[in-house]
Parts: C-alpha cells; structure tokens; sequence
C-alpha cells in the first residue's frame, strides 16, 4: 500500500473541544454511523458552536437510550421518525457539564437538547398522489372557456378493492 499525504497540513486538521460548563448553541455538521462493542447500531452527531470548537455526542438504538435520541429529535424540531441525514444544518442548544475522570482529568458531556430558534421547524413535503390510470398532463381551460364540473359518480363503499 501506497499513501501520498502531499499537500496534507496536520495544523489545520486538529480539532478544538469545547471545554466549558453552560448552555452552548451548536450546530450539527455531520452525522456518522457505526456499530457499538455490543452490536447495537449507534450513531454520532458532530457539533460545532459558533467559533468552530467540536462537540461530540453518540446516541445508541436501545430501548434504554431512545430518550436521548428523543430529546435530541425534539431539540431539532424533527418528527418522530426521522432519517439522521436530515440532522445537519440544524441547530440546538446544548448544556455541557464537566465530569471528573478516574486519572483526576475532566471531560465535558452534554446533558441537555433544547431547540435553538435558528432552526425553523421541520415540515415534511406533502407527497404528490398519482394514480396509475390518471393522466399525466389535466386539461386547463382556454381564457374565456368555462371549466367542465367533473361527473358525480355513485359507488358502493363495499366494492371498493382496498
């Protein structure tokens, strides 16, 4: 194998935390997927606030952790079933607290999701109906031409198919 790091500056590349207890805007750069040591499917949201310091936070798909993705999914004003693709641009208010480490370091963890007005709600497009036997281009009046009522039709609730 064969690896050409030409032009590669690993300055630029380093990542600053946020390192800092209180309430942080943050917006959600990208989203990865991954499997947890225990196979559950998991994924990671990336943050940055507003001076570009990351954030971090992963969410498991286990019945014990849904109410962490919930209040993420709620922060983002996204619907209950949601794609994680839609998750970046998006903003959220972010509470971090500092956690002691067992080496006597700190890490800093969110703990809290509220919505961020930078974010609009989310609406999900109406979804255009096409029926199979309905043609593609209706039939637009000419100027001056009145347009034709569409025939009333009696059908039997009963003989409907679906």
């Amino acid at each position: 194998m064969i690896v050409d790091t030409t032009g590669v500056n690993v300055e630029e590349t380093e990542r600053v935390y946020i390192k800092r207890e209180g309430a942080i805007i943050l917006k959600a750069v990208k989203v990865t997927e991954h499997t947890t040591k225990n196979g559950n499917p998991s994924f990671k949201v990336h943050f940055q606030d507003k001076v570009g310091h990351w954030a971090i936070d992963e969410f498991v798909i286990t019945n014990n952790a849904m109410w962490k993705i919930k209040m993420l999914t709620k922060a983002l004003k996204l619907p209950n079933v949601v794609d994680t693709n839609i998750i970046p641009d998006r903003y959220v208010i972010a509470t971090f607290k500092a956690k002691a480490t067992q080496n006597g370091g700190k890490i800093f963890e969110i703990k809290k999701y509220e919505p961020s007005k930078l974010t609009n709600t989310y609406e999900r497009p109406a979804p255009q109906v096409v029926y199979e036997n309905q043609p593609q281009q209706q039939y637009q009046p000419q100027q001056g031409e009145l347009p034709q009522e569409a025939p009333v039709m009696d059908i039997d609730e009963d003989e409907i198919p679906f």
